[in-house]
């Protein structure tokens, strides 16, 4: 008798699985089908931008060759073009790349607004636009326009947390040396000497920079001193 009634159970079951397949099967197919087709298209879309990334990388470096060695507006120009249509990582290494070329062609403008546009666009990575900063400043510098250079660096020579902390407070030293403010360079370069994380090449530079101050203009050592005992 159970085995009856296993039947009919089992009957009853099967026949339940099937009014709901008929109601709701067209949707669990539709469901898989979905899954099915955004994966493929996700693993396309992976494909395709490893291979885009890949052939900008080849193209970067083919240009980068054609431009080795020659410092002209054309080169930088040349880049500039590739930097158009390039994926974001190479068009700004391309951009900075261009940066310099112009900075050594003696176009210091170009290459400022050039890197002023890496440093205001929101879409590039924060490291790259500190970067640009900091590269920027340094072309202005040595263009001669040292209160420029000061205006782009400033923000970064007071947070501490940024990666480019130690360059920027560099960078505000040689502005005031370049300005003739002997006590202000000392103090700058005496601030990235103290400061625990600055690189070494950028602290050896700082130690050259206080022993020029000290040997050329002992006045503004002996004055950043009182003003240290002072405090």
């Amino acid at each position: 008798m159970s085995d009856i009634f296993k039947e009919v159970e089992d009957d009853l079951r099967r026949e339940r699985l099937k009014t709901l397949w008929d109601r709701y099967g067209i949707f669990v197919l539709g469901a898989a089908l979905l899954i099915v087709i955004i994966t493929a298209g996700w693993r396309g879309y992976e494909a395709w931008e490893t291979n885009r990334d890949r052939t900008a990388g080849d193209t970067y470096l083919t240009v980068l060759n054609e431009v080795e060695g020659v410092s002209t507006a054309g080169s930088a120009d040349t880049l500039l073009a590739f930097a158009a249509d390039a994926p974001g990582g190479y068009g700004i290494l391309a951009e900075f790349r261009a940066a310099t070329i112009l900075a050594d062609a003696g176009e210091s403008v170009r290459a400022a607004d050039l890197l002023n546009t890496i440093a205001d666009d929101g879409e590039a990575p924060a490291v790259y636009r500190d970067l640009a900063r900091i590269r920027q400043g340094q072309v202005l510098l040595d263009a001669g326009d040292a209160q420029a250079a000061v205006d782009v660096v400033s923000g970064l020579a007071e947070d501490a947390g940024n990666p480019f902390y130690a360059s920027a407070q560099e960078l505000m030293g040689l502005a005031a040396y370049a300005a003739d403010d002997l006590s202000g360079a000392r103090r700058w370069f005496t601030a990235v000497t103290e400061e625990v994380g600055t690189p070494p090449g950028v602290r050896a530079r700082a130690r050259f920079m206080l022993a020029l101050i000290t040997q050329t203009a002992p006045e503004a050592d002996a004055a950043g001193t009182t003003a240290e005992e002072a405090n």
